[in-house]
């Protein structure tokens, strides 16, 4: 099996956010343009970092509420929502190998038979793929959903020196938290071992961390690491109590004049996307 990668994390933002992307966002990313996907329900602009995986800014058309109707993420609040994997295998080949994966691991998660999906670009170029996405009652946001390109990815994500040089230095995806009940923590840290074909991740103070590949090698980079946990306290605890998952903490590798550090995207509590801490 093809060695699979992180592709890209889904922040679901109000439509003007799309429209005309706020201060917060364009004084340290670079947004590259997007479109509207099958079905006119959503559309799209991505912030594509060097390591090939990208932040894909997401709202649902004029924040009409039917377009949220029978929509995978309709019932989503604002800010990070969920997050895809891909591999250099086609969709149908992947999701055969993760079914059997997972009926071996007896982690009670299942997945979706591949669907396609699409949408236009804003120069009227059509793109193509297949999703790949938990079963109920695994809830979204819980596991990560794959992407897997019909058309070449480089129409989905259009990689170049411009797109993927960002004010802030930022140059790839460090890491993301995944913050679950405590009872879900052991069989969604089982589940990812098989999802991501790996042993067992490394378990410290109750946290699981998966480490997963980039799809482009960055000197000094290592791949990106997903927590769970269950929240200790304060509002994530009271977040996860009522939605059942919540992500946060999303961390960037990045880039400056002598030396590497990382910045963290502070979305957390019911909207707060414009926090950058240093």
């Amino acid at each position: 099996m093809a060695s699979i990668y992180l592709d890209h994390i889904v922040i679901l933002l109000p439509h003007k956010d799309i429209v005309n992307p706020p201060k917060w966002l364009t004084d340290d990313f670079t947004i590259t343009p997007g479109g509207v996907h099958a079905g006119g329900q959503t559309e799209n602009k991505l912030i594509i970092f060097r390591d090939g995986s990208y932040i894909e800014l997401i709202a649902f058309v004029n924040d009409d509420p039917k377009h949220r109707t029978g929509h995978r993420w309709g019932e989503k609040m604002f800010g990070i929502i969920d997050f895809a994997l891909s591999s250099q295998d086609d969709a149908d080949e992947s999701y055969a190998l993760l079914k059997d994966r997972l009926a071996k691991a007896e982690v009670g998660v299942k997945y979706e038979r591949p669907e396609a999906g699409g949408r236009t670009r804003d120069d009227g170029q059509v793109l193509k793929w297949k999703v790949t996405v938990p079963a109920k009652p695994t809830l979204t946001g819980e596991a990560p959903f794959f992407c897997h390109d019909i058309t070449p990815r480089d129409l989905r994500v259009p990689f170049s020196e411009e797109s993927t040089s960002h004010p802030s230095g930022a140059f790839g995806v460090k890491g993301l938290k995944i913050y679950v009940l405590q009872e879900r923590v052991g069989d969604l840290s089982k589940a990812y071992s098989a999802i991501l074909d790996v042993n067992n991740g490394s378990l410290d103070s109750k946290v699981r961390r998966f480490e997963v590949r980039s799809l482009r090698s960055v000197e000094g980079k290592s791949g990106a690491v997903l927590s769970i946990q269950e929240p200790s306290e304060g509002e994530r605890k009271r977040l996860v109590a009522d939605r059942g998952v919540l992500l946060c903490d999303l961390e960037f590798w990045k880039f400056n004049s002598t030396e590497e550090s990382s910045q963290t995207l502070g979305i957390n509590l019911e909207y707060d996307v414009g926090r950058i801490i240093l």
